[in-house]
């Protein structure tokens, strides 16, 4: 199957409709992964199908849970895996992409630069120096333990905003003060049988 059939298979299984601009911008993000993935370790995935059906699926999944003029940070975003999709998914959003490690916020820019992404912000940081910043939506994957992951982001969430943790299948949400648990799923990606676990919480108002 070719690339763009994989990405537009994935955006049909999770109801995202997009133009052919938006899956071309979609291609580019992956192809230029797997170019620059040759000589700087961005990612584990090494071909173009492992990109999409592992991590580009990733953020479909998580954009179904974004609202419509929201802002929306990604923690730990690595190689934007999840940041940089739904920045091109929705060009209205604010976005804005957390990252220490500097090779990685350097490729981020340079996709921000390519597609003219106006309103994606990559930021080589650490999340605990970040005091500017507040948003809706913060999303975790693979940062570390639920705790560490729920006090380093609380700081950064509006009222009624919402944290989503991206797990493993065998992890459990833990009670945190402050924050509500308002979803626990189980879920699986397109054409996969792996299965993980989104926890959600919410900042009461």
């Amino acid at each position: 199957m070719k690339p763009e059939e994989e990405i537009r298979k994935g955006l049909e299984y999770f109801e995202i409709s997009v133009d052919d601009d938006k899956l071309k911008e979609l291609l580019i993000y992956v192809n230029e992964l797997q170019r620059w993935n040759r000589h700087i370790n961005l990612t584990g995935k090494k071909d173009v199908s492992e990109i999409i059906k592992e991590l580009l699926y990733d953020a479909f999944f998580v954009y179904k849970f974004i609202d419509k003029r929201s802002s929306f940070l990604d923690m730990g975003s690595g190689s934007g895996a999840l940041s940089l999709p739904i920045a091109i998914l929705d060009r209205d959003l604010e976005v804005y992409s957390v990252e220490k490690n500097i090779k990685k916020i350097h490729f981020q820019r340079h996709i921000k630069r390519l597609l003219k992404l106006d309103r994606f912000y990559p930021l080589s940081k650490k999340v605990e120096y970040i005091d500017d910043i507040v948003v809706d939506v913060i999303a975790v994957k693979a940062f570390g333990k639920i705790e560490l992951s729920l006090h380093k982001a609380l700081r950064l969430l509006k009222k009624g905003g919402r944290i989503l943790l991206l797990k493993g299948k065998n992890a459990n949400p833990v009670e945190f003060q402050g924050l509500v648990i308002t979803k626990n799923i189980l879920y699986s990606l397109p054409y996969s049988e792996k299965m993980y676990k989104l926890f959600e919480y919410t900042l009461e108002k």
